[in-house]
């Protein structure tokens, strides 16, 4: 299936727009589900091994396999039922995805370090 773009995402969650997206390319790498991706989510946020840690909770939105109607539909359906009958979490999904960075500023002091190891080896 298509990417048709990598950033939207990013800039939704920043403004506290909870993405419902299908998992592929750059959309499995920044969306993390909040049913089925909490490892994955911790890690790749915190980096975390155990999700169920106090504050290392990295999921972001919701998420989708399939190319159907149907796996649209169950994303939706979680997104929209965790907005009316669970306000005060979904607030908290709005906070935990704006506060997340994903700008280039850690992965430059990544590289910066791996380059000054290098030039040490």
């Amino acid at each position: 299936m298509f990417e048709p773009c990598g950033l939207t995402q990013m800039i939704s969650m920043r403004y506290g727009a909870i993405p419902v997206v299908r998992q592929t390319g750059g959309l499995r790498d920044t969306v993390f589900d909040v049913d089925h991706d909490k490892d994955r989510g911790a890690w790749e946020i915190h980096g975390a091994t155990d999700a169920k840690e106090p504050g290392m909770d990295g999921t972001n939105g919701f998420s989708f396999e399939g190319t159907d109607e149907a796996s649209l539909d169950y994303a939706l359906n979680r997104a929209i039922d965790s907005w009316y009958n669970s306000r005060e979490w979904f607030r908290g999904l709005q906070r935990r995805a704006m506060e997340q960075d994903w700008s280039w500023n850690k992965p430059a002091l990544d590289y910066i370090e791996l380059y000054y190891s290098a030039i040490r080896s």
